[in-house]
């Protein structure tokens, strides 16, 4: 005799009874992040929504740029008792790391903080920024009145 089992609940009910009786676990916050580099340096800006700055930890070590800090959970904790809640923003601790190109001074950063957004600008050192080089050319004189004297002969020609 076979057994087959059978499940009552079609799969995607399943995951309502959690949300309805068990409270789902927060999310970890990870900041988006956007790398701008260019000429003069590197521009960073990542969303922080909620931070303020002595919330954050900046570090430069060769060429790894660091932010941590922590973004606390704003309700209370209760136990799993209470109303149902669905909570879809990250909190807690973060470190978030991005490759930055080497050489850049960690002394030379300068950082802000607005509207949720931290902007962080390292300048490139002059050795490390690009140099436009102008390429003489050696000039033959006697290959250059002959070029302009063939020139004029085209010229008067035409």
């Amino acid at each position: 005799m076979a057994t087959t089992l059978v499940e009552p609940f079609a799969p995607w009910l399943r995951g309502l009874g959690t949300v309805l009786h068990d409270q789902a676990p927060v999310g970890a916050f990870i900041p988006p992040a956007d790398l701008l580099i260019d000429d003069d340096g590197v521009t960073v800006y990542m969303d922080v929504p909620g931070l303020r700055s002595e919330n954050l930890e900046i570090e430069l070590e060769n060429d790894q740029l660091t932010v941590r800090g922590e973004r606390a959970f704003p309700y209370p904790r209760e136990d799993g008792k209470g109303p149902v809640r669905s909570i879809e923003r990250g909190f807690g601790r973060f470190e978030r790391s991005i490759r930055v190109p080497r050489g850049l001074d960690p002394e030379s950063i300068e950082a802000s903080l607005s509207d949720g957004v931290l902007t962080l600008r390292i300048p490139k050192p002059e050795t490390m920024r690009p140099r436009r080089i102008e390429v003489k050319a050696q000039e033959n004189g006697s290959r250059q009145e002959a070029s302009a004297e063939e020139r004029q002969t085209t010229a008067v020609g035409a």
